[in-house]
């Protein structure tokens, strides 16, 4: 305990400690000057040379030192800059005290120099970090994002990896630079989602099913099958017992849809009362069964409007649009809601 605290102080006050030794040796040369050339009239030749290689390496010293420690505030001063160096073995070589606390916090262990971080991992995130140091001690400068489930919330953290080298140009480790970016990522998602999402239902919008079924043909997912949905006499619905009303029909309807279908589909409202939903992977049989369901949803709810719907199902490589697919489920649902007369 004792000589762990002495070792702590020491490493604390080592920049200090340098100083004083060379003072006092300093002085001491001084001294042994000024004894052989005031008192004992001699010419110290030598003795003054050393003095003097002693007096430019205290000042050499000291601007260096000066050089080390501004480099040292910048990466303390900062409390959302996290960095650490490994290295070739993933060890430990330099940490900040950010990083400490951080990964005190996080993962529950105390990073020291020395010490290798991988053991103190779980395997996926010791896998990770083993792979971008690796790609870092390989010469490569790259940034990665991220996300850290913990106590609850989520968290997004912006890495740089980078190579150290020595003065021969060659590779000693690599280091990190972790800046915590949780509230500019937040920001981002909350765009792409309103970018993407229906306002007033929360379903997703043309645009962004759109996107999804241009990913399907992409990926070859098959089959392919849209559903197009409108809602009978919803404008007598709206004039009769006002917007807000029409909205709320809105809102729950789409939450049906969400409700009905299976999780990979894609719900979208079009524009007015009209909803698609994208379906990868479904059949034609399996479409007109989630129809019925939503058809019996509607009824359980006792909503004030009935829907008409209809689907399309066909191969990706039928070289269709999203438009040919709504076009042919459209035409199915006009017949649907002509049968209701």
């Amino acid at each position: 305990m004792l000589l762990g605290r002495i070792k702590e102080l020491l490493y604390k006050y080592q920049g200090w400690l340098t100083y004083l030794g060379a003072l006092v040796a300093f002085n001491l040369m001084l001294k042994l000057a000024y004894d052989e050339i005031v008192i004992n009239h001699k010419n110290p030749v030598e003795l003054l040379i050393s003095i003097i290689i002693l007096g430019v390496s205290l000042l050499a010293s000291y601007f260096n030192r000066r050089r080390h420690m501004l480099s040292y505030f910048i990466l303390e001063s900062s409390e959302y800059i996290n960095m650490y160096a490994l290295d070739l073995n993933y060890r430990f070589m330099a940490i900040n005290r950010n990083d400490i606390r951080l990964m005190q916090e996080i993962f529950k262990f105390t990073p020291k120099i020395g010490d290798c971080p991988l053991r103190h991992l779980d395997a996926e995130r010791s896998a990770e970090l083993k792979a971008n140091v690796d790609r870092a001690l390989k010469g490569e400068t790259f940034t990665s994002l991220d996300t850290i489930e913990y106590d609850g919330k989520t968290l997004y953290w912006q890495n740089m990896f980078s190579p150290i080298y020595n003065r021969r140009k060659r590779i000693i480790g690599a280091f990190s630079i972790v800046v915590d970016v949780t509230e500019q990522r937040k920001q981002e998602l909350e765009m792409q989602r309103l970018a993407y999402e229906d306002v007033l239902t929360q379903v997703h919008n043309r645009r962004y099913i759109e996107l999804a079924f241009d990913e399907c043909v992409l990926n070859k997912t098959n089959p392919i099958t849209v559903i197009m949905s409108d809602l009978n006499k919803f404008k007598e619905a709206n004039d009769t017992y006002g917007h807000s009303c029409g909205d709320q029909i809105l809102i729950e309807y789409g939450e049906i849809l969400t409700k009905v279908m299976p999780e990979n589909a894609v719900v979208a409202r079009l524009g007015g009362d009209e909803f698609a939903v994208l379906l990868p992977g479904v059949t034609k049989q399996q479409a007109d069964f989630l129809i019925n369901l939503v058809k019996i949803e509607m009824m359980v709810k006792d909503m004030p409007v009935t829907a008409s719907l209809g689907s399309y199902t066909d191969s990706y490589e039928a070289h269709k649009t999203f438009v040919d697919f709504c076009a042919c489920a459209d035409e199915r649902m006009y017949r649907d809601k002509n049968q209701k007369g």
